[in-house]
């Protein structure tokens, strides 16, 4: 079998912005909102995680597609890998799920309503929702592929299904539509919750992780470092002036010079950048339970809870957790940890 490849750029890459993501809901959550944070790692840094996830995940698997002869089990697998992981981990969540709901409204018919319509249609866990997008954004780019759509196509199709749900998202720009395309967002809100899943967002990353795997388009790599500050910086200036925090028109370039820029990277592979690949997950999937532990902790832990003891009693136990599962994976009996991320 032939060796995988490591570009350990991009696992420091993952493993910083999972941290980003993790971060950015605990100040969500935790800290006092239109604090600067709120609008540093909140609503700005944190806004290239996702994008950037679905980039490498597009790249690594039509590295494997061969577009003349498609082998349909890489894209089997790939589903049904981002699929298992949406499933168990909700399982894995089913205690917060029942407390939320227990120290809610709801009565026993509505929360199960709810619970089963976020589920197929967003997540009951905020950052859940990445899976099942993955893999419908995957199945989508790939059937597009072996049916003999150009690259620059599928990239443009998937530039047009951004830009709507850029544009639908965020009232900044919703606001200014004709009405009969607000009233369209109405009804499209009714039916499927949220635009931020894999039509709408994940098709154009994955497709841009395909026009990496299958083509030279990719800048020198201190351009590709300059790039990224601009765009990072006219990042900034887009979630500030149009008040977008879910979808952003210029994450697309800025997430796309990093991962240029980080794959280029010529480190010597090592096994510590597949540990690191690993606790990004871990840190990404698992992160919402050291929320709750705090939480249920509160009543008796003499700390004082302000903005630096919450992050430290979160990021600490979660990031010490992440380390302790990887170590455990690579042992012989407990290789079964290794399928939960």
């Amino acid at each position: 079998m032939e060796k995988r490849r490591q570009y350990p750029g991009l696992d420091v890459v993952k493993f910083f912005l999972a941290l980003l993501v993790a971060e950015r809901h605990v100040i969500q959550i935790f800290f006092v909102e239109g604090s600067r944070w709120h609008v540093l790692i909140g609503s700005w840094l944190s806004n290239l995680g996702v994008p950037v996830f679905f980039t490498i995940s597009g790249f690594l698997l039509f590295q494997k597609v061969d577009g003349g002869h498609p082998d349909p089990g890489v894209i089997r697998r790939f589903c049904t890998r981002s699929l298992k992981l949406y499933v168990i981990w909700s399982g894995l969540y089913l205690v917060t799920d029942w407390y939320n709901w227990y120290h809610g409204s709801r009565d026993v018919a509505e929360g199960i309503t709810t619970y089963l319509r976020r589920f197929v249609f967003d997540s009951t866990i905020p950052q859940l929702w990445y899976l099942p997008a993955l893999a419908l954004a995957g199945f989508l780019v790939w059937a597009a592929y072996i049916k003999g759509m150009r690259i620059w196509q599928i990239l443009a199709m998937g530039a047009v299904l951004l830009t709507i749900g850029c544009l639908g998202d965020n009232w900044y720009f919703n606001q200014r539509l004709p009405m009969i395309f607000q009233n369209a967002l109405q009804v499209y809100w009714r039916l499927f919750i949220t635009l931020r899943n894999g039509v709408f967002y994940g098709v154009f990353y994955v497709a841009l992780g395909l026009v990496l795997a299958k083509t030279e388009w990719r800048l020198p790599f201190w351009a590709a470092v300059g790039g990224f500050l601009a765009f990072t910086a006219g990042l900034y200036w887009e979630v500030t002036h149009c008040y977008n925090t879910n979808f952003t028109f210029l994450a697309a370039p800025a997430a796309y010079c990093l991962f240029t820029a980080a794959s280029q990277v010529q480190w010597k592979e090592r096994r510590f950048y597949v540990r690191l690949r690993g606790m990004s997950e871990w840190v990404y999937l698992s992160h919402f339970y050291f929320f709750y532990f705090l939480v249920w902790t509160r009543p008796w832990n003499p700390i004082p809870f302000d903005s630096k003891t919450v992050t430290a009693m979160i990021v600490l136990p979660m990031l010490a957790f992440s380390w302790v599962m990887v170590r455990l994976a690579e042992t012989e009996q407990g290789k079964w940890i290794g399928k939960l991320i």
